[in-house]
């Protein structure tokens, strides 16, 4: 037994306590969103195979309400998921306290201020019809004022860190620390304050969107399983000199990518090409990343029957490896002439974004916000509800996914189909999908239930104190490892 142990728990407990109700605000309003979100994306999908739903109010016309659900999820739940996470592990792996936390309070409200702006105007019609920028031109400031104020307490934390080591999961939050602002300032100034003409408006779009999957979400994902694998295995990062390669790999490689969306746009044919030989480069960098994380699980998986956290990253790994290849695939010509503009398109980023990404931050909140609240998750039978429903709706999602994607790009490349048979033909999978997004949702406000009762204070009464589990020693070895 480590004699440092006990104060070594006795600091986390004060650092948990200082980014507590920062925490909080950040997650309890992502999960909002993750419900508005879901609720609007469910309505948009059922208004595919229900042409007359809501057909009659024009706020919720399909045009204005699948983009508005997509940037509620985007902007709503995934970013503020992230800062969440984000500032509690920076301060865990600083090893310091969160200080002045009533300035990442007034940063919350900002932002989420902003995104009910960007929702809304979307709805009443204001998009600016760019790909997760159809938000109006005057929120794009408030986010970057709020996103500056957030960003400043996380470099603030790491700047008076009390350990000497940098790990591999503040690589990967620095890195989407920094890119992100590039991305939506450059994105912001090149479509919408000073729209540049032509067809730099598709590139420069395509170029945002894949970059903030890629260097904003995936990093964060990462980074979550970076940290939480070792720590709850008890077992150093395999390969852990690797790490470094990859995280520079995949950053660079990813940053090239996004002209693969163009192939067969009327762009200069050099831009798709580019696009193409950067994400078969990012293969090298996913690979790394196997190395590091399966190399890790290997042998151990039987210890997620014990870890509700280790469950949900594995689905994100494992989320992570399938939006790879799909990436891959799309990046081939061949493949991407017949399932452009389909639901299997649509595959990749939903793999990136939700089956990567969101269940790595449902498998955080379940280890820290018990230890943030110093309380028991209140009901286990909504715990189960969760992760099934979020496994069997991912597992719906894949398969529907990729066989109507075929289906539909098979029917489109036939001139001798009309295009009204496609039409009928997809819309089976267009009520499929529906059912798939209705069982995540399910899941979605099991989460957001068992969440209320156990940070609403009015509410204490039910929770049990929580117990904690010491992690196994890590055994480090000098280069490898993880605080």
């Amino acid at each position: 037994m480590n004699p440092s142990a006990p104060n070594a728990r006795t600091e986390q407990i004060e650092i948990d306590a200082s980014a507590r109700w920062p925490v909080l605000a950040f997650f309890g309003s992502a999960l909002l969103w993750l419900l508005l979100g879901g609720v609007m994306q469910l309505a948009a999908a059922m208004q595919l195979h229900l042409p007359d739903f809501l057909a009659d109010c024009a706020w919720f016309t399909h045009g204005r309400l699948a983009p508005a659900a997509q940037n509620a999820l985007v902007y709503g739940w995934g970013m503020n998921a992230a800062f969440a996470f984000g500032l509690w592990l920076m301060a865990r792996l600083s090893a310091t306290t969160l200080r002045h936390g009533g300035w990442l309070f007034v940063a919350a409200k900002f932002w989420n201020l902003g995104v009910t702006l960007g929702v809304g105007g979307i709805l009443a019609g204001w998009s600016t019809s760019f790909e997760l920028l159809e938000m109006p031109r005057f929120v794009g400031l408030l986010l970057l004022a709020a996103y500056a104020m957030i960003g400043v307490w996380a470099v603030t934390t790491f700047s008076i860190r009390n350990t000497e080591n940098v790990f591999a999961s503040q690589w990967y939050l620095f890195g989407a620390a920094f890119w992100f602002p590039w991305l939506y300032a450059v994105a912001q100034v090149m479509l919408v304050r000073t729209p540049v003409r032509g067809v730099i408006q598709p590139v420069v779009n395509a170029w945002y969107v894949h970059g903030l999957y890629a260097l904003w979400f995936v990093p964060v994902a990462l980074a979550a399983a970076y940290y939480f694998i070792p720590k709850i295995l008890g077992k150093p990062v395999s390969n852990y000199y690797l790490a470094s390669l990859g995280f520079w790999w995949l950053a660079v490689s990813s940053a090239f990518a996004g002209g693969s969306r163009l192939i067969g746009a009327p762009v200069p044919v050099w831009i798709p090409t580019l696009g193409i030989v950067a994400n078969m480069l990012v293969v090298v960098g996913v690979v790394i990343v196997a190395l590091n994380l399966l190399g890790t699980l290997s042998g151990r998986y039987a210890a997620a029957r014990a870890s509700l956290t280790l469950r949900f990253i594995l689905l994100s790994v494992a989320g992570f490896l399938l939006a790879a290849v799909m990436n891959l695939a799309l990046s081939m010509r061949g493949f991407a002439a017949i399932v452009q503009f389909t639901l299997l398109d649509g595959l990749r980023d939903w793999l990136t974004f939700y089956v990567c990404f969101s269940t790595a931050m449902f498998g955080a909140a379940y280890f820290m916000l018990p230890r943030l609240t110093g309380r028991e998750w209140r009901f286990a039978g909504l715990i189960k509800l969760h992760f099934g429903a979020t496994a069997l709706g991912v597992v719906l999602m894949i398969v529907g996914l990729a066989a109507a994607g075929w289906t539909q790009g098979r029917l489109l490349n036939d001139a001798a189909v009309p295009f009204a048979d496609i039409t009928k033909a997809l819309s089976f999978w267009f009520a499929y999908r529906t059912v798939a997004l209705a069982v995540l949702l399910l899941g979605h406000l099991a989460f957001l239930i068992n969440f209320v009762g156990m940070a609403c204070p009015f509410n204490s009464h039910g929770n049990a104190p929580a117990t904690f589990r010491t992690p196994p020693e890590l055994g480090l070895v000098k280069g490898e490892g993880h605080a």
